[in-house]
């Protein structure tokens, strides 16, 4: 970007240009709890982001970006080709790909079995097709997540205040200091044994809220195999970002 210093940089979205001309996305954000500034790939939203400790240090995280725009770019190149949650098109879930299919009308979302699945969502137009086949699958991420959740709270003797699935850019999972754990909806896209690993993976963060060696000691406590699951989502989980994201 060529940053214009007589310009006050803001919290919000601008453009870094590359040294071919190209103009790229990145959003400045103003994160308190980050030492320094910083930038890193939001995969789902497909930008950079910028983050400053505090707001006078925007125009320094807008400058750490631009000079940063060949990396942000071969990033960016790098991310899968967006996937759209309309009719025709394919997704996974629990592992397994699915076309999704459209019927008009209000019935219930369900799978037909058969060479290749299919997922059919009801809808009274096809302009509510996206947003009903998301809560599907959120409604689909939470039945697994309290199933596989629970288990491991036994076997750490934790107990979770509150189980939320929602919409995460950065991360596929947090556990907040009053224990409530938060997962992306997009893990029941992944293979079972994905999701079972980002579970124990938050609810080990009920005892440490840490990435220390006791941490994942407590995490191998709840899934001896865990490496399986965190390494398919260190390959896959920027291709399951992509669904829902077209380009």
């Amino acid at each position: 970007m060529r940053f214009d210093s007589r310009q006050k940089a803001e919290p919000g979205h601008t453009e870094i240009e590359t040294i071919d001309g190209r103009r790229l996305p990145v959003k400045l954000i103003v994160n308190p709890r980050a030492r320094h500034v910083s930038v890193r790939i939001d995969p789902t939203r497909r930008e950079a982001v910028a983050t400053a400790p505090t707001k006078r240090h925007l125009e320094h995280a807008a400058r750490f970006a631009a000079e940063r725009a060949g990396w942000i770019a071969e990033e960016l190149a790098r991310l899968p080709r967006g996937v759209s949650l309309s009719p025709g098109s394919f997704v996974p879930l629990r592992g397994i790909e699915h076309e999704l299919v459209f019927r008009q009308g209000r019935t219930a979302p369900r799978i037909e079995e058969d060479l290749l699945p299919r997922l059919v969502v009801a809808a009274p137009d096809a302009g509510l097709f996206q947003s009903r086949v998301v809560r599907f699958l959120k409604d689909q991420a939470r039945i697994d997540l309290i199933d596989r959740v629970a288990t491991h709270a036994v076997t750490l003797g934790v107990r979770p205040e509150r189980i939320q699935v929602k919409e995460l850019r950065s991360r596929w999972g947090s556990c907040s200091a009053d224990g409530a754990l938060s997962f992306s909806w997009r893990v029941i896209m992944a293979p079972p044994f994905v999701l079972d690993y980002l579970a124990a993976h938050e609810v080990a963060h009920l005892r440490e809220m840490n990435h220390s060696r006791r941490f994942w000691a407590l995490v191998r406590k709840c899934m001896p195999d865990y490496d399986a699951g965190r390494d398919w989502l260190h390959r896959h989980g920027s291709r399951l970002h992509a669904v829902g994201m077209a380009r």
